[in-house]
């Protein structure tokens, strides 16, 4: 079989990413990060009341302070007025502090502040509160003290705390699991308007988790929460519009929620777009370029794969195979096949990097144990032409086989050779080849190999002839022969045995059972202590 040149292999790496992507169900599980973002110049300080509105003494100067960028003055002002025990003070000093505005941040002081402030009523003091506790930040993480303070908050109307207390309750944290509690919560916090426990009630909804399932009601919340620009939601409607999925289709206006989405930091819509606009016949790779830039900096996989294909294959940008490297490795760092797998051929080939066979090989066998089917053919062609050093002689014959099923000659020569010369392993993949028509069919031959393997201990080779034998395939049906050759592939730790077995035992009476184990046992007692 002819090897599979570079922009082949590596285009793989892309197509993949051009499929389909699925609706972030999860995006938006995640409880809000506790600092509070820091607000402008300008802007009102947490807490405050309309512009315009009186605040007592020294507060409606700090308010002022605050209001103008002189936040060191607004943090003096409101230090003696916090000391004095107004809870709306110690709330506003322990935002700044969180914050580091006007001075050091403390988060430990902050937390102080709130603890106070939450005591004595303030509501934004007990969500915020219930936050540190809950992410350790200024506390010792203590996820049942989260809940007591969000809970005092949600119970006090705050949406913010509802919605916190509502992914509490989904997921188990801090409080035993309870859908139909989550459920009430981030109903209420999304009827108060939060988007992103609309969002969340819109999968509620569609998965029918504490509350009948209502398709309707899901399409409804998804919208309300796309509408307040949630990016979560405006990709997930995006995507059901583009599908037609309980929504009539609407490419323009998918586009349209994808491009929101995406500008608005989800990294999921920028890795989508990038993708699309690789599609068609005249693809606009510049556009494909900014937007994998932008997922892949966020350390989206698919867009740093990606990436590394552009710059490998010089598609858009100029070639560049030590950039086209990088970018590869992060995302094989982060578990993506395709890159695991075009990482492995850049240090088989040395484009952009140093000519390594064995980190060649150390990325296809990652690859290979995700399933990527490209990287196992290139571990079997490799290991035809002994190319691979230390690998067991299982591991060899299981990539020569799939190499040799592609129609790689070399391949199909290695095994015979291997088998011939007493390789079980080699043996047993050979006669599944010879049996599934990997070039030809002889079951005979097939089942003689088989045999001879089995005898010698091959797992794989037990496992398939008890198999035959369950079946009746060229030998007579057999439960008591299956199960003691299943039985004893599965003694030597194969799942799938361990799996037939289970499935055989169930079929047979315990009588038969009881013959095939000690017709196992005596299989066992029988065998030189030799390596197999």
């Amino acid at each position: 079989m002819r090897e599979l040149p570079l922009p082949t292999i590596l285009l793989l790496t892309l197509t993949a990413a051009c499929l389909a992507w699925p609706v972030a169900a999860a995006a938006g599980d995640a409880t809000p990060s506790p600092i509070p973002s820091a607000r402008q110049d300008g802007q009102a300080p947490p807490g405050a009341g309309p512009a315009g509105t009186e605040a007592p003494g020294n507060m409606a100067a700090s308010e002022q302070a605050y209001r103008a960028g002189d936040f060191a003055t607004a943090r003096r002002l409101l230090e003696p007025q916090a000391k004095s025990g107004d809870p709306l003070a110690e709330y506003r000093l322990a935002h700044m502090l969180l914050e580091g505005k006007g001075g050091v941040r403390d988060p430990a002081a902050a937390a102080k502040w709130l603890e106070k402030a939450a005591t004595g009523g303030q509501v934004e003091a007990m969500a915020l509160l219930g936050r540190l506790h809950l992410q350790g930040v200024g506390v010792e993480r203590d996820a049942a003290g989260a809940v007591h303070w969000l809970t005092r908050a949600a119970e006090k109307g705050n949406a913010t705390a509802q919605y916190e207390l509502g992914l509490l309750y989904r997921n188990g944290t801090g409080i035993d699991p309870d859908p139909l509690a989550a459920f009430t919560w981030l109903r209420a916090a999304a009827v108060g308007g939060v988007a992103a426990a609309q969002f969340q009630l819109s999968l509620i909804y569609r998965q029918g988790s504490g509350v009948a399932a209502d398709q309707g009601e899901s399409l409804a919340w998804l919208q309300r929460s796309a509408e307040g620009a949630y990016a979560p939601a405006q990709y997930a409607l995006g995507r059901a519009m583009s599908e037609g999925r309980s929504i009539g289709r609407d490419e323009a206006g998918a586009m349209d929620l994808y491009r929101a989405a995406a500008e608005a930091g989800l990294m999921e819509a920028q890795a989508l777009l990038g993708a699309m606009a690789m599609q068609g016949e005249n693809p606009d790779t510049a556009k494909a370029l900014e937007w994998f830039q932008r997922a892949a900096a966020q350390g989206d996989a698919g867009a740093q794969s990606s990436l590394g294909y552009l710059y490998a294959t010089g598609t858009g940008v100029a070639a560049d195979d030590a950039v086209a490297a990088d970018w590869y490795r992060q995302a094989a760092e982060a578990g993506l096949p395709r890159a695991q797998a075009a990482l492995a051929l850049l240090y088989e080939r040395g484009r952009g990097l140093e000519p390594d066979p064995a980190m060649a090989v150390h990325w296809y066998r990652r690859a290979a144990e995700a399933g990527w089917r490209e990287a196992r053919l290139r571990l079997g062609q490799l290991a035809a032409r002994g190319g691979i050093e230390g690998a067991d002689r299982s591991e060899l014959a299981t990539w020569m086989e799939v190499a040799a099923a592609a129609g790689d000659t070399a391949a199909r020569d290695a095994l015979e050779r291997s088998a011939a010369t007493g390789d079980a392993a080699a043996a047993g993949r050979l006669a599944h080849l010879l049996e599934t028509g990997g070039g030809s069919v002889d079951a005979d031959r097939a089942l003689a190999l088989y045999r001879d393997a089995a005898d010698r201990g091959e797992t794989y080779a037990q496992l398939m002839l008890g198999l035959r034998y369950a079946r009746g395939d060229g030998v007579g049906q057999d439960y008591v022969e299956a199960h003691k050759w299943v039985n004893l592939a599965a003694a030597e730790g194969n799942p799938e045995a361990v799996r037939q077995r289970a499935l055989l035992a169930a079929l047979m009476t315990p009588e038969q059972v009881a013959r095939a184990q000690a017709a196992a046992r005596d299989w066992t007692s029988g065998q030189p202590d030799a390596a197999r």
